[in-house]
């Protein structure tokens, strides 16, 4: 039950429904597919979302 609730909250791709690994630094957070599908940019002092499809 407890994984099920868990699934909900992780970030997938709509390609391939990989788990989206993150990475954060201080201007940006990229989320990307390990399998290069995939990528979104987060600069969030800007509110800007850049969103990537390959």
């Amino acid at each position: 039950m407890l994984r099920k609730l868990k699934s909900y909250f992780q970030e997938r791709c709509p390609e391939c429904s990989e788990k989206l690994h993150a990475t954060t630094d201080s201007l940006r957070c990229i989320k990307s597919c390990p399998n290069r599908h995939y990528t979104e940019e987060t600069y969030s002092h800007l509110n800007i979302r850049i969103i990537y499809h390959n």
